[in-house]
């Protein structure tokens, strides 16, 4: 795991967005339109060999609707991993810091702080895996494997 300091955009009214964006201006990509590509077919940043999906306080994998009726954490998240096009995953803190993990660590991180919710019944319901709010125990899970 690598880590570095960004600044979040101040354009976006969403937290998840200002961080995505934050990222792209680290890498030196000007971004102006939020990324809304499926995450099986893309990802949020592409710099060279790296293709990342960046996650904020409270991110879900994917929507409920592309879980497949799966309702298990390892279900969801076994379906997710052969699927996902991103091979690093960027979690950005509120404060501006960026953990860069693999594939190995952010199942590490997956597992640690996320939980099975169901989307709202007007969303179609479903269930989907959700992070919990950015904590001083995720923090210090974080920066002790950098």
């Amino acid at each position: 795991m690598t880590t570095y300091n960004f600044i979040p955009a101040t354009t976006p009214k969403n937290h998840g967005v200002a961080v995505e964006w934050g990222i792209c201006n680290h890498y030196g990509i000007k971004r102006v339109a939020h990324d809304s590509a499926a995450y099986d077919k893309d990802s949020d940043v592409n710099v060279g060999g790296k293709h990342m999906s960046v996650k904020a306080s409270k991110f879900t994998l994917m929507s409920g609707s592309l879980c497949e009726g799966l309702t298990e954490f390892d279900a969801i998240w076994n379906l997710y991993e052969s699927k996902v096009h991103s091979n690093t995953f960027v979690y950005g803190t509120q404060d501006g810091r960026a953990f860069e993990m693999d594939m190995n660590e952010f199942k590490q991180f997956v597992y640690e702080f996320c939980t099975v919710q169901k989307e709202s019944t007007k969303n179609g319901g479903a269930s989907k895996i959700r992070c919990r709010a950015e904590s001083k125990k995720m923090l210090a899970w974080l920066e002790a494997r950098v």
